[in-house]
């Protein structure tokens, strides 16, 4: 989730009496994703599930050597992002504190805005970045496939340093974040706020648009006496749908248990063909008819909420949700989530047994 969104969007939750959720996509979402690539790893693959338990290894001071899971480092990107306490449930660790300070663009990293009229992710239309969480996933990639390598063979970008450890735990949290919707399709309206807009049509660009932040500025409502089942939109597909469908499979009090049972059956057209390099924007594009859905199957209007955000358009929105509604999003969610985790397992296949 964007950190200049959430550090706002709490104060203003918060003063609202609207409850943020307790979860999110990484709470627990980003540990079920890890949980499925490291069950998959060690059962199959056991000469990357050595190799990445290896990089995973900590030494800290008066302490032996920890090994830690992918479950375990998959939040560590969310959890360095500077504010996010609330939202992580603890302070940042010093190894995310300085994985931060050399990374000062993450909160970048974790999402795309392709418009939703866009038919699949194509790299520098407006709504993309050359730091967006497609472009990372290449670039981390790209960049544990030469680990052995020495400067300058390795793969570099401006703003970005990383140990391979870093890599590792970022790679395990990017390939959960693709696969929300939110996370790469993002709805635009021109400046009425009540017609949709692709900036890349419309004109002056992103100037001429008002922007929904990938669904930040969509607030959920309710009507009294029941509560939104979250705060927004985007915050919604991040963590209540997860919540919604471990409810529905039985195990919502366990997430290592929900993992064991995804894991069990590969999800249907989880496979990504071609070069390793382009999964990324395969995926995206899988994803981006999905975030449409997601927002074409409310009424979204324009609401009375001024926007935090001065370079946003000015609008908020609000829209409702409906029992009907939350079984679809559970359902896309378990989906994701589970071909989040078993192409996690093989693209660090196609990193260390190319």
């Amino acid at each position: 989730m964007r950190s200049r969104i959430r550090i706002a969007l709490f104060i203003a939750c918060a003063a609202l009496t609207v409850p943020v959720p307790a979860f999110a996509w990484d709470y627990p979402g980003h540990r079920i994703v890890g949980a499925i690539a490291d069950a998959v790893l060690q059962q199959h693959y056991p000469k990357t599930y050595e190799r990445v338990s290896e990089l995973l290894e900590i030494k800290r001071p008066g302490e032996p050597w920890q090994k830690r899971s992918l479950r375990e480092v998959a939040v560590f990107p969310d959890c360095a992002k500077k504010g996010n306490e609330p939202y992580c449930g603890r302070p940042s660790s010093e190894e995310e504190k300085i994985y931060a300070a050399n990374n000062e663009h993450n909160d970048k990293f974790h999402y795309t805005d392709v418009p939703l009229q866009q038919p699949k992710y194509v790299a520098k239309i407006l709504g993309t970045d050359d730091i967006d969480v497609v472009q990372m996933i290449n670039f981390v990639t790209a960049y544990l496939r030469t680990a052995n390598a020495v400067a300058p063979e390795r793969p570099s970008k401006k703003g970005v340093r990383l140990t391979d450890t870093e890599a590792v735990w970022l790679l395990a949290h990017l390939v959960g974040d693709i696969h929300q919707p939110l996370h790469v399709g993002a709805k635009y309206f021109d400046k009425t706020c009540e017609t949709a807009a692709d900036p890349n049509t419309a004109a002056g660009g992103m100037k001429g648009v008002a922007q929904t932040v990938g669904g930040n500025l969509i607030y959920l409502t309710a009507e009294p006496p029941a509560v939104p089942p979250a705060a927004n939109l985007h915050f919604y597909w991040d963590g209540t749908a997860v919540v919604r469908a471990m409810r529905a499979a039985g195990v919502l009090s366990s997430e290592q248990e929900y993992a064991k049972l995804l894991a069990a059956v590969p999800p249907a057209g989880w496979q990504t063909t071609g070069p390793a390099e382009t999964w990324a924007e395969q995926w995206a594009t899988e994803a981006t008819p999905l975030a449409a859905e997601a927002h074409d199957r409310l009424q979204i209007k324009k609401g009375d909420k001024p926007s935090p955000f001065s370079n946003t358009g000015g609008c908020t929105w609000k829209a409702t949700v409906d029992p009907l509604y939350e079984e679809w999003a559970a359902k896309r969610a378990e989906e994701q989530l589970k071909k989040a985790g078993f192409r996690l397992a093989a693209l660090l296949v196609a990193i260390f047994e190319p």
